[in-house]
């Protein structure tokens, strides 16, 4: 701050002399005085406390976080802060100035020893066209994990070289306004802090109330005014004006320093996700055509070889999130697990199928084992390519947990395509299933060999057999497990069937089940639990029923 400054012309060398031990004296009086003031150190902000928000973490910024808001100014900055990755917090500062004459210096950082330490603060230097103008400095913050708002509860702030308009020569009452928004959008004003030895007051606004000489670039308690927001804020707007005393007069270069004491945050555990069409960008008009094809199980050439296809990740580039599930925070068990939120997911838009949830650690109570269930109504993707139970390995030092996503596919794109040919022979007491003669590519007739075609009645006659040939294809690129093939066998008088089939023989006995359809019996042909591997067809089941029959079908 600008000061007019007064000085002796000592000419006489007699007086001098007469008087020298007391100049001396005196000039050492002085330099102990700017020893004493140099060292008058800030005082901690007694609003820099989270009273009354409990679970709370407890944040300030670090020297290194005042640098990186200068260095970038006018973007959000990650804020580092001393709260141990509590508190997702990203900060913005930006400046408005009432008038376009204003000469307004970028903001800079100052660091100042206090208490055998060195803190830094923001520096404001303006040169005001006049008394009446001002300039304002914003901080605005947001969730570094949803880039949305966050309302910060106990912020604190302080402001330091709040100087004194007197008879001197200084031309400028510093006069320091500091207000926040809530959630409501409602401007509040911070509640005032008293500093001990401080001789700023509040009278709507900071200022200084005696004639102190305030050390520019110095965080001098005599001159720190300290406030708290006694409601949670979303940003911090500093006005820095006059509070006109000299107002004929025209101010010079003016400045002050301000510090951000505190804020507190309840760490809230956020987990996200989007229920995905897993299609790997294959539409639904492609995977009707397919499925309608001569070779729908074909994943070596055409739609179906694509590596994002049905493989369990939301490849963004080319899938999209789907509507109509609703998705629990639950926990994990089996038998009665407990909802913690629902939520219906993003029905439409750039962010349709996502969703979210926000909660303090007080909602799991005693439970660490946290669970996303998902689950939909209708008939609209009914088959799923991930699990609809995801563990989300929940601790309480990790706060985010994204991408905890749920895929599903319509029925067209399902990933394991069943494909059924069938032979008419004379029922010999053995065949060779594997014949290649058997399993010609494209064979149209089924009495030469096995064929997708259909039978006629020419083609079979009552008491001759029908083999068949069922090929497991698994054109995704995830692995089935578990798979099991039932072949319900048919039986006069059910499904429109005029006679009853039963099972004379099998290909290999040790592929099919304990509970399948006995050898002479009419019933249900099941399978032992296969895997089938990601992007293969390497499973064929034959097995030979007699159409029409005497034998025993009980």
């Amino acid at each position: 701050m600008y000061k007019a400054k007064t000085s002796s012309n000592i000419t006489n060398a007699f007086s001098f002399s007469k008087y020298q031990s007391q100049i001396l004296n005196f000039i050492g009086f002085i330099i102990l005085s700017l020893i004493s003031t140099s060292s008058f150190a800030f005082l901690a902000n007694p609003g820099a406390n989270c009273d009354g928000v409990a679970d709370a973490a407890q944040g300030a910024l670090t020297n290194g976080d005042y640098n990186n808001l200068v260095a970038s100014f006018g973007t959000y900055v990650n804020v580092a802060g001393n709260d141990g990755g509590k508190i997702p917090l990203q900060i913005r500062m930006s400046t408005e100035e009432s008038s376009t004459s204003t000469v307004a210096d970028r903001l800079s950082v100052i660091s100042a020893p206090s208490n055998g330490s060195t803190f830094n603060a923001i520096n404001v230097n303006r040169n005001f066209p006049s008394n009446l103008d001002f300039t304002t400095i914003t901080l605005d913050f947001r969730n570094s994990i949803t880039s949305q708002p966050i309302f910060l509860t106990n912020v604190a702030l302080s402001a330091f070289d709040i100087d004194y308009a007197n008879s001197n020569g200084n031309l400028f009452d510093d006069f320091v306004q500091i207000t926040g928004t809530t959630q409501s959008g409602a401007i509040i004003n911070g509640t005032f802090q008293s500093i001990a030895g401080s001789n700023v007051i509040n009278a709507n606004g900071l200022n200084n109330a005696t004639a102190t000489n305030c050390l520019a670039k110095n965080l001098e308690f005599r001159c720190q005014g300290s406030i708290q927001f006694n409601q949670a804020v979303n940003n911090v707007i500093i006005r820095y004006t006059n509070n006109p005393v000299f107002v004929t007069r025209t101010p010079t270069n003016q400045e002050i320093d301000f510090r951000l004491d505190n804020y507190c945050y309840v760490p809230q555990y956020i987990f996200s996700g989007t229920v995905f069409d897993d299609n790997g960008g294959i539409t639904a008009a492609q995977a009707t055509a397919v499925q309608a094809s001569a070779n729908p199980a074909n994943f070596n050439s055409g739609a179906y070889d694509n590596t994002n296809y049905f493989n369990g990740v939301f490849n963004q580039s080319q899938e999209k999130g789907i509507s109509g599930s609703t998705v629990r925070l639950a926990s994990c068990d089996s038998n009665n697990p407990l909802t913690y939120a629902t939520q219906t997911v993003n029905s439409s838009g750039a962010t349709i199928g996502w969703f979210q949830f926000s909660v303090p650690l007080s909602t799991f109570g005693s439970n660490r084992s946290i669970c996303l269930i998902e689950s939909r109504t209708g008939s609209s993707y009914p088959i799923r390519t991930t699990t609809d139970n995801i563990n989300t390995a929940f601790a309480t030092t990790t706060y985010h947990y994204p991408n905890r996503n749920f895929g599903r596919v319509i029925a067209e794109n399902a990933a394991l395509v069943l494909r059924k040919a069938q032979y008419v022979n004379n029922c010999p007491s053995t065949i060779l299933y594997t014949d290649p003669a058997l399993n010609r590519v494209g064979e149209t007739d089924p009495r030469s060999g096995f064929s997708e075609s259909g039978i006629s009645g020419s083609d079979l006659t009552p008491g001759q057999c029908i083999a068949y040939r069922i090929t497991a294809t698994n054109r995704a690129n995830l692995t089935i497990n578990n798979f099991v093939m039932r072949d319900v066998l048919q039986k006069k008088g059910e499904n429109n069937a005029l006679v009853t089939s039963v099972l004379i023989g099998v290909s290999n006995a040790s592929d099919y089940a304990s509970n399948s359809v006995a050898i002479g019996n009419n019933g249900t042909v099941i399978t032992n639990p296969f895997t089938l591997n990601a992007r293969s067809s390497n499973r064929n089941f034959y097995f030979n029923t007699k159409y029409g029959t005497t034998v025993n079908t009980q």
